[in-house]
């Protein structure tokens, strides 16, 4: 068996996993129709009938009480787990008890309505999530649907029944299921069962008549649910076939091949191939073999090859190219490969009067030879004189053989001669002689092109054998009858083995370049994947797409209805020139962004510009246009295939940037929206008590100022002061956080003294802490560190306002400064009521208040330890909080590094 027909390994190693799932849990049947009333349950319920005759172990989960009695009969005699009876709002539902079904574990289980929605107390919101538990747990299903509940439909059918359906399935469900069975009648009938009010009753049947359930939407819903079927049974034979030993057409569906190459009657095959699909709805697949002659193509076929490629495209083909040297042994395998059923081909019209075509099948020939199950359709080339007289003269140009070649050629007779002379010197036979002949022309085969030169040398070594080793030597006579034969067998196996060697050569070759092909798309990809930012993915697809092709590459990015500024790439040998950034090359460009189809050099748009450009797009979503300079030659097949595969990577890698840029914006959006609600919500109260009391005490002054006494005027202008100093460190608090949430705090770092920057922070809070007692330890040395001063004069401020706020009068607060090898260490302790071990972890969060224990009316928006968190780590150090072991209250730790890691 050809290794090219054994099936996909991987494809096979998936299929075993999926069998091995499979096994293990349960299977899913839907009974599937096009709309109420085709008889779904009916079927469902005559099946399980059968399997309970057949002793299976089957019961009734749940199945719609419909006013059918034909159907609701057939429920007889098969165990019915119950219902679980809901009161929501009010209402009675009745729904399927899942828990019920799990504890009981039939064998097989009945549940309607898959597409119903759950009560919102069910543990699943969807019954088909109910349905995929009970699967987990190894319970075969039975269950019905319509073809209206599947979700990629739903917009398609409700542009025909201008009705929304909301409950819907995942296409997942319908296509994962292991079997489903079409339920189908004729729309006349379903149409007489709702008059007969098998279906409906006799008001809600007036209402489908005129809303849903018309005859035209149903022939509709009809052939949608027949395609989605068909397309199921498509996939399972596709699968099949890929899975067997050797892979075999199917033909379950039409789908044409036409054959090209740079010949003019082409583009007869493909509109023929064209004509021929739209007859058979099907798709069609324009198929060029690249041969090793195919790189010998002059200028004028391979534009006309490129025609022919653009012609296939703008006629709505797949355009594919495969490699090989045997044409015929490609078109089968790939037609085998894709399930082809039609080939269509243009004829050869070889000249039966040429020696060489007395014995050689025509193409044709060995196409129908070597399928019996492929219909071929053989096109009439009305240009076959014109095409004549150019293959002659490509036929002449193609026997020049180069000088170089020739001179190798007779260097390697010359040394095969001496060495056979040497051989017959030492009293070998001219057995050996020979072998050395065969050995000299089949190491000419390999340094040579084609097979002309071997040929030609294959006769050559005849005659000098004959000449120098043959009796009578220096004459072209022989003795001896039997060089009859060993002449022509000598020049056989000659020309034999050294036209294997130069195949043999040439399929080296072109695996050689295919795996060169491979490794470069392969490093392309890798390189992409790891690019960051739209310009890093640009700048790297350019620059290997420049360096493979050795031609100028440009790409410009879409941006709102725009060409952004070219990225443009010249690689080592590629063209330099700045042709592709003239104002002519760019309107190209930009008329390729703006319709979305290629154009430029190669295409029939703009067919004069220098320059070939392909729109990056992908399901009509345009992010830019790539443009590869064609000023010497236009791309060729293989060239063009390159372009577009890393084309389209690019694409892959500048979505996913955009999608993550866009992300990020969001998540920033989403985080600006929660601290601005979050800052709402917390000042909302802190902000209108301190105001409260500000204007109460401002307004009993002014109203009553000079009833009030002296004392009384003090204690409220003191109020006044306390709530006007709480308002501005909360203001203080905002500014704060918001200049480290936009990025603008700048750490300005300043070898600074310790004492002096403790010393100043407890002079900030003295006026707030005059029912506190604090105390300051210092190391006997003098220490200095490089920071922010104010800052962290900041940090110590709102840990000791920490402690005030939620330890009671006359608490004593200890500042410490410690210091080691690598930093400076302080420590604010308190002997108040201690942290909560619940809320331990969440203190230096923004927002976070723990309202509850405040000792006073103001407690807090929740911002000043995270503003510590941030200054703290800011200087690259670290601040901690933990209760005290052997006393109440608690300790706040942070630490500062003595040496600025930032300029190390």
């Amino acid at each position: 068996m050809d290794i090219n027909d054994r099936p996909d390994p991987n494809y096979l190693l998936k299929q075993i996993k999926k069998e091995e799932v499979r096994t293990s849990k349960g299977k899913l049947k839907i009974f599937f129709g096009y709309a109420a009333g085709v008889g779904k349950s009916y079927a469902m319920l005559m099946e399980a009938q059968d399997l309970k005759k057949l002793g299976r172990d089957i019961v009734i989960g749940y199945v719609e009480p419909h006013d059918r009695p034909e159907t609701m009969a057939l429920a007889h005699g098969i165990e019915d787990i119950g219902v679980k009876v809901i009161n929501y709002k009010g209402v009675t539902l009745k729904e399927f008890d899942l828990d019920k079904a799990l504890h009981r574990k039939p064998d097989i289980i009945l549940v309607d309505e898959l597409a119903h929605t759950n009560a919102s107390t069910k543990r699943h919101r969807k019954r088909w999530q109910d349905v995929y538990e009970l699967l987990d747990e190894g319970i075969n299903v039975y269950t019905t649907l319509n073809v209206q509940h599947i979700e990629s439909l739903n917009d398609i059918v409700e542009s025909i029944t201008h009705v929304v359906v909301r409950e819907t399935v995942p296409d997942k469900v319908f296509d994962d299921a292991d079997k489903v069975e079409l339920i189908d009648i004729e729309p006349d009938e379903l149409l007489n069962r709702f008059s007969e009010g098998k279906v409906y009753g006799k008001d809600q049947t007036r209402k489908a008549f005129s809303n849903f359930f018309t005859k035209n939407n149903l022939f509709a819903l009809r052939e949608i649910a027949l395609r989605r079927t068909a397309d199921r049974i498509n996939y399972e034979v596709e699968s099949v076939r890929m899975s067997r030993s050797q892979i075999t057409v199917m033909p379950t569906s039409d789908v044409v091949l036409a054959c090209i190459s740079p010949s003019p009657s082409s583009a007869r095959v493909i509109r023929t191939a064209t004509r021929m699909a739209e007859a058979h709805h099907s798709k069609w697949i324009a198929l060029y073999v690249e041969t090793a002659k195919s790189k010998d193509l002059n200028k004028e076929d391979r534009d006309r090859l490129n025609s022919h490629f653009n012609l296939a495209k703008e006629l709505s083909g797949e355009v594919v190219t495969v490699y090989g040297d045997d044409a015929v042994e490609q078109i089968i395998q790939y037609a085998k490969f894709r399930n082809v059923t039609k080939i269509i081909i243009g004829k050869n019209n070889k000249n039966p009067k040429n020696l060489f075509h007395l014995y050689a099948k025509d193409i044709v020939d060995r196409l129908m030879d070597s399928n019996s199950y492929i219909d071929v359709y053989v096109i009439p080339n009305l240009d076959f004189k014109k095409e004549r007289k150019n293959i002659i003269k490509k036929s002449k140009y193609k026997f020049n053989i180069s000088k170089m070649e020739i001179l190798i050629a007779g260097l390697i007779m010359l040394i095969t001669t001496l060495i056979s002379l040497f051989i017959q010197h030492l009293g070998f036979n001219s057995t050996n002689v020979i072998m050395i002949f065969i050995l000299g022309v089949i190491i000419i085969n390999i340094k040579s092109r084609g097979y002309i030169l071997g040929f030609i040398c294959s006769f050559v070594s005849i005659f000098i054998f004959n000449y120098l080793f043959t009796e009578p030597r220096y004459s072209m006579e022989f003795y001896d009858k039997s060089y009859l034969a060993t002449f022509p067998i000598m020049f056989v196996v000659t020309f034999t083995i050294g036209t294997l060697t130069n195949k043999i050569q040439r399929e080296a070759v072109n695996s050689s370049r295919r795996e060169k092909r491979t490794q470069i798309l392969y490093r392309t990809s890798k390189k992409l994947l790891s690019a960051t930012g739209t310009a890093d993915v640009v700048s790297i697809g350019i620059k290997y797409l420049s360096r493979l092709l050795e031609r100028t590459v440009i790409c410009y990015l879409g941006q709102e209805n725009k060409l952004s500024t070219p990225f443009i790439y010249t690689g080592d040998n590629g063209d330099r020139d700045r042709t592709l950034l003239s104002k002519d090359e760019e309107a190209v460009a930009y008329w390729t962004f703006l319709n979305n189809k290629e154009s430029g050099a190669g295409t029939n748009t703009f067919h004069g510009a220098k320059g070939y450009y392909m729109p990056l797009e992908n399901h009509g979503k345009v992010l830019g246009v790539i443009g590869i300079s064609c000023i010497s030659e236009s791309l060729k097949p293989e060239q063009k295939f390159i372009f577009e595969t890393i084309a389209s990577q690019i694409y892959i890698a500048l979505d996913r940037e955009i999608l993550a840029e866009t992300q990020k914006k969001s998540n920033l959006e989403i985080e600006s929206e929660k601290l601005r609600n979050n800052l709402l919500r917390s000042i909302s109260h802190d902000l209108r008590s301190p105001l409260a009391g500000i204007k109460g005490s401002v307004s009993t002054i002014i109203e009553t100022g000079d009833l009030i006494s002296d004392s009384t005027r003090r204690e409220l202008l003191q109020g006044i002061y306390d709530d006007t100093e709480w308002l501005i460190r909360l203001v203080e608090n905002l500014l704060s956080m918001t200049r480290f949430d936009g990025g603008k705090i700048r750490i300005k770092k300043e070898t600074e003294l310790i004492e002096e920057v403790v010393y100043e922070a407890v002079q900030r809070v003295s006026k707030r802490s005059k029912h506190h007692e604090i105390k300051v330890k210092l190391p006997e040395d003098v220490i200095m560190a490089p920071m922010d001063g104010n800052l962290i004069e900041q940090v110590i401020v709102n840990l000791v306002d920490n402690a005030i706020k939620f330890t009671p009068k006359n608490s004593l607060i200890e500042i410490k400064v410690l210091e080691d090898k690598k930093n400076i260490i302080f420590e604010v302790t308190d002997n108040g009521m201690g942290i909560s071990n619940d809320i331990l972890p969440y203190i230096f969060d923004r927002f976070f208040t723990n309202g509850d224990k405040v000792s006073d009316s103001r407690r807090g928006v929740g911002l000043g330890l995270a503003i510590c968190k941030s200054i703290v780590e800011a200087h690259g150090g670290r601040i901690t909080a933990e209760n005290r072991v052997d006393k109440r209250g608690a300790i706040f730790k942070f630490n500062i590094p003595k040496e600025d890691r930032d300029e190390q």
